[in-house]
């Protein structure tokens, strides 16, 4: 009789967790982000441009505080850790540009302007959208440190540039493009970010034991797991991804003297000022690309996120693009006051 009524206990808890495992996977899928659509928009150039007295004066200020700024900050000479990454240039010797590419900065925007101008049809690119920087290096091969200096030191200067972005809203972009979709290549780093952090994921609201239960299996990290991660890599001195690092530490314009200083806040102004300065403005047929998971763009959902971290996490990430935020000129104020009752713990 006892034995029966084991039997039967455990029969109903088989399928209880078969149950249980069946509402995870169906939870699971219905809160699974899908791959940020990329899209790719016309970007109409004016017949004819000259650039203002007003954008000059910006530029010409630009190029001056990162002049100070570098001798003030001690990085206008290279070091071990600290020189210049030949190899993340692209330069297009028929028309004289050198651009370093800063991940999650315009790139994508940027490598339709290059692949155009080494050749690529409209069609090829179309064809092959998530992957232009493969279709670059095609055309464009890695530098020595020595081809690259070859290359900048000759009369005329080619026209050298970089983009930088607030680096706060950069590492928003990257989590919506890279780690909230878990794409394959992230998959191990996000699987990390999930065990080392169980306690920083996002709680699925009504259910919040389960879903965090659910989240922390199948779902993608949180944001703050992904913060968390970034900052315990850097304090241990780890490598970090090129689609984080600080563009001051990528493209270190302390020890190159770009000519356009380039901002993704200023984008369209900024890339005009390249395109006709250098003459491709019947050469290509430039494309804004974008991606978004939800149709918004990273800016206008910037604030939800970084608003989410504890003050101890945004101290922690300015403390790492320190140098971003000085040589750029970019403003923190508003997340440390929306950061500023948010606990600390981990």
């Amino acid at each position: 009789m006892r034995l029966a009524r084991g039997n039967r206990w455990a029969c109903v808890r088989t399928v209880a967790w078969t149950v249980l495992l069946s509402l995870c996977a169906a939870i699971y899928l219905t809160q699974k982000t899908p791959d940020a659509p990329m899209t790719v928009e016309n970007a109409t150039l004016p017949v004819s441009w000259v650039a203002s007295d007003e954008l000059l004066s910006i530029h010409a200020h630009r190029r001056h505080h990162m002049h100070q700024a570098c001798r003030h900050l001690g990085l206008d000479r290279a070091s071990v850790g600290y020189n210049v990454r030949s190899h993340e240039f692209l330069v297009n010797q028929d028309w004289r540009l050198v651009w370093c590419n800063v991940f999650k900065a315009a790139s994508s925007t940027w490598l339709w302007n290059f692949n155009q101008l080494a050749g690529y049809t409209q069609e090829d690119l179309l064809r092959e959208p998530s992957h232009p920087l493969p279709l670059a290096h095609r055309k464009y091969p890695r530098l020595k440190l020595g081809e690259l200096q070859a290359v900048l030191s000759t009369t005329p200067r080619p026209l050298s540039f970089m983009i930088s972005r607030h680096p706060l809203i950069r590492i928003v972009s990257v989590y919506r493009d890279k780690i909230l979709p878990q794409k394959s290549t992230y998959l191990q780093k996000t699987r990390t970010m999930k065990r080392l952090y169980p306690k920083l994921a996002d709680p699925i609201r009504g259910f919040q034991a389960l879903g965090t239960f659910i989240l922390g299996q199948f779902g993608p990290p949180s944001f703050r797991q992904f913060v968390q991660y970034v900052i315990d890599r850097h304090a241990r001195g780890l490598p970090m991804d090129e689609h984080w690092v600080p563009a001051s530490q990528f493209c270190t314009p302390c020890l190159v003297n770009y000519t356009i200083l380039a901002k993704v806040e200023t984008l369209e102004e900024d890339s005009n000022y390249i395109i006709f300065t250098s003459g491709i403005q019947n050469q290509i047929s430039p494309r804004i690309v974008n991606r978004s998971p939800d149709g918004m763009t990273t800016e206008q959902v910037a604030d939800h996120y970084l608003c989410q971290l504890s003050r101890d996490q945004l101290t922690a990430l300015l403390r790492i693009y320190h140098h971003d935020l000085i040589l750029f000129e970019y403003d923190v104020q508003r997340y440390l006051d929306c950061t500023a009752q948010n606990d600390g713990s981990v």
